[in-house]
């Protein structure tokens, strides 16, 4: 039972997020844009971290 919620849980989600797309493309890629701009500032700290030491 409980792997047939998780997989219910990502179909739902994967569902949420193409609909998002599909109806809001410009909010999306904004979001995308952030996302990944998140993501390279933390690797960024992370990677002058991991040199300090």
């Amino acid at each position: 039972m409980p792997m047939f919620l998780r997989r219910c849980a990502f179909a739902c989600f994967w569902l949420v997020v193409s609909l998002f797309v599909l109806n809001h493309p410009e909010n999306a890629a904004h979001a995308a844009r952030a996302i990944v701009a998140g993501l390279a500032l933390l690797a960024d700290g992370l990677s002058r971290f991991v040199s300090a030491f």
